[in-house]
């Protein structure tokens, strides 16, 4: 018998709040009115209601999203999606860009003790198509070697990628990232869902996208 999975599953599943997840982001609109343009985009979400249950501080770098309830990661999912959406439709050009890190787990911006706790595993995370093309440079990175996981990080990266393929929205690799390409909520969804499924294993995982839509240079 394996007594120490035994131990683990009988282990009280920590919550988002006590686990630690949220994101930061950076939108980057390419058009001279910017500042309306990420304005109105924030604005539009707000009035749809997305930004209710989350914690949102923007600073002069990035804007930092956290969820303490669930469903936390399709939270910050749906709220994305609708910001960068919002974004492209209200840029002349529509071509935007986001630079995304997603954190989940300690360290993080939470202070845990996952000797008491468990690990959730959430289910796959629910967005609506936003009608927007988009593709992404996507990095998996599981902080954490040895331990329970047996410091495997690469097994649970290519089991990830694995199922991005399987999934259709892996198109290529790429110097240290995964291309990802099709409607901006299935590259999110991709990007979340492997986050979260390797989270439920690996105590501290982070998740880095650069994503791009409307852009002249695309070949997708």
């Amino acid at each position: 018998m394996d007594t120490q999975h035994t131990a683990e599953s009988a282990l009280p599943v920590a919550t988002p709040g006590e686990l630690g997840i949220g994101m930061r982001f950076s939108l980057h609109p390419h058009c001279d009115d910017f500042v309306d343009v990420i304005l109105g985009a924030l604005a539009e979400v707000a009035d749809a209601g997305l930004t209710d249950r989350l914690v949102i501080e923007t600073d002069d770098v990035s804007t930092y999203v956290g969820s303490a309830e669930d469903p936390a990661e399709e939270r910050l999912v749906r709220y994305l999606a609708a910001v960068i959406s919002a974004a492209a439709r209200r840029t002349r050009t529509g071509h935007v860009v986001a630079h995304v890190l997603l954190s989940r787990g300690c360290p993080g911006e939470a202070t845990c003790d996952l000797s008491v706790t468990g690990l959730p595993a959430p289910a796959p995370v629910d967005v609506p198509a936003t009608g927007v093309p988009a593709v992404a440079q996507w990095s998996l990175y599981p902080l954490l070697d040895g331990g329970s996981s047996g410091g495997s990080h690469m097994r649970h990266i290519e089991g990830a990628i694995e199922r991005a393929q399987q999934r259709g929205t892996a198109a290529r690799a790429a110097h240290y990232a995964t291309r990802l390409s099709g409607d901006l909520a299935d590259v999110l969804a991709t990007a979340a869902d492997a986050w979260a499924a390797v989270g439920s294993e690996v105590p501290h995982v982070v998740c880095h996208l650069t994503i791009s839509v409307g852009s002249p240079s695309s070949t997708t």
